[in-house]
């Protein structure tokens, strides 16, 4: 994978005979993120892996899934009742790849007794028809500890990051082969 690549510098925090260990712990974490998209469908998983300035890494991701009857209903439901649907859910309904989706944003509150998970993260979830599949929709969605303030400016502009980068996603055809 990819991604082990970021893990070769130790954080300035880690003593230097806890390397080892810390690159095991973050290649089984991040495992164990992989595993977990899987099993929700995931098509994609992005997770940031080089550290910011300070020796941090920025505590977001975000996962591409394809979603189907769940959100569609029985048969071709018309994607504007579905969109419909899902806006009346919180939801807001945006311009996205030359389409129309559904953006829905939340904060879900840190899980009691969970070491792993111990602060309130911002959510971001963008649900898009696939072009011509009446039953088939793509979820992408994104969530963020930003400085472990949800409400914080650092955390919104993480937010507005991801915002500005779902303006940029375009459908392509996939290649054909003769």
């Amino acid at each position: 994978m990819k991604v082990f690549r970021g893990i070769e510098r130790i954080p300035d925090g880690v003593p230097r005979d806890k390397g080892m260990a810390y690159r095991l712990y973050v290649r089984r974490w991040v495992e164990r993120l992989v595993e977990d998209a899987r099993k929700a469908g995931g098509l994609d998983l992005y997770v940031p892996v080089g550290a910011r300035p300070g020796g941090r890494v920025l505590a977001a991701s975000f996962l591409v899934a394809e979603v189907g009857g769940e959100v569609g209903g029985e048969g071709e439901a018309r994607a504007e009742a579905v969109l419909g649907r899902l806006a009346g859910e919180a939801g807001e309904v945006r311009g996205v790849a030359e389409t129309v989706g559904v953006r829905r944003e939340y904060v879900r509150e840190a899980p009691e007794g969970e070491a792993e998970a111990d602060t309130a993260t911002r959510h971001v979830d963008y649900v898009v028809p696939v072009p011509g599949e009446g039953s088939r929709w793509l979820a992408v969605s994104f969530s963020t500890a930003g400085d472990g303030d949800p409400a914080s400016a650092f955390t919104r502009a993480v937010t507005d990051l991801f915002d500005a980068m779902m303006t940029t996603f375009r459908w392509s055809e996939p290649a054909r082969t003769p």
